[in-house]
């Protein structure tokens, strides 16, 4: 009934928000919002509290202590308007040292028609025949350890760089996060802040400062409820046959108004997982779904990650993840 009540609190919330000014428009590098990982955001983008692969330094840094020995994995995402992402992360656990990882991530824009706009233009055509391209790009650095039995935290550190036409703009960006385990009926907590940073800076040719604008800065708050599998949990159950798993996040940002992500993953024999997904208080890509498959090959643990999120007036996103765990 508890359980009932906290996930109607939540929705109740998250409906209120609506009608709240939503600050859109105030912030710049917006690529560093979208999702990475394909079982991330087939949750709903609720995971943060339920992180358990190399993929932690896109959402909660601290979430990196639950590598086991080196991991390494590759994302690839059809975005809308014939955008494409792409993006890799590898992690190392040193033991009692901790975690290191890095990773980087691209979205190229490809060639675009150069035009030009003036106050009399009306339905002219202002194409000139020439083509420019564009690309946002960030190469991060993460560390994390574990301090107690129960408790991790991590950094990040991300050199984000943002080039259109002739110009560009480049910034230091820094992530810092929590994770915590109750040891109670399979509760986990986490909290992570990403992308504090100076504002950046647009250049033209390298020497002539334009204007400067704020990067997205993200706090995010959440919880994974484990409710199927193991003696102490709310249902019970094998863990080794079947898994069930809540997650709810909740984010405030600099440039919208607060949200709600909820999220499910249903796992069976640890080998094939299903996904689902809802975010509340967005135009745009509400619900999501996905499937994982995970086989043991040669000694190296593959894992094979897709993920759908259904939009209404863009292009529908198409995610797909690949890792490999040693």
């Amino acid at each position: 009934m508890k359980k009932l009540l906290l996930i109607a609190i939540i929705i109740g919330l998250a409906g209120t928000t609506q009608a709240q000014f939503k600050k859109v428009g105030r912030t710049s590098m917006q690529f560093v919002k979208i999702g990475i990982g394909a079982r991330e955001t087939a949750m709903g983008e609720a995971s943060i509290a339920n992180l358990n692969n190399v993929n932690a330094m896109f959402w909660n840094p601290a979430g990196l202590t639950k590598v086991q020995g080196q991991e390494a994995a590759v994302h690839y995402t059809k975005w809308f308007a014939d955008l494409n992402l792409m993006s890799a992360a590898a992690a190392v656990n040193l033991g009692s040292f901790g975690v290191v990882g890095v990773n980087y991530t691209i979205l190229n824009y490809g060639d675009l028609e150069e035009a030009f706009v003036t106050s009399t233009t009306g339905g002219m055509d202002t194409r000139t025949g020439n083509m420019f391209t564009g690309k946002d790009m960030s190469l991060g650095f993460s560390y994390a350890r574990q301090f107690t039995d129960k408790l991790s935290i991590g950094v990040s550190a991300h050199y984000i760089r943002e080039d259109l036409y002739k110009y560009y703009s480049s910034i230091w960006a820094f992530d810092v996060g929590s994770y915590y385990e109750t040891g109670w009926k399979g509760i986990r907590i986490a909290m992570s802040a990403q992308n504090f940073s100076s504002q950046a800076r647009w250049m033209y040719s390298g020497d002539e400062t334009r204007q400067s604008f704020e990067i997205p800065l993200l706090y995010r708050i959440g919880a994974s409820i484990d409710l199927l599998g193991g003696k102490d949990l709310f249902l019970g159950g094998d863990w080794n046959t079947h898994r069930f798993t809540l997650n709810m996040d909740a984010i405030h940002s600099n440039d919208y108004s607060e949200r709600v992500h909820i999220g499910g993953e249903y796992v069976f024999l640890d080998q094939f997982a299903l996904r689902g997904g809802y975010r509340f208080n967005y135009d745009e890509g509400n619900f999501s779904v996905g499937v994982g498959f995970n086989t043991l090959f040669s000694g190296v643990n593959v894992k094979l990650d897709y993920s759908y999120v259904n939009m209404d007036y863009l292009d529908s996103p198409h995610r797909f993840s690949l890792s490999f765990g040693l």
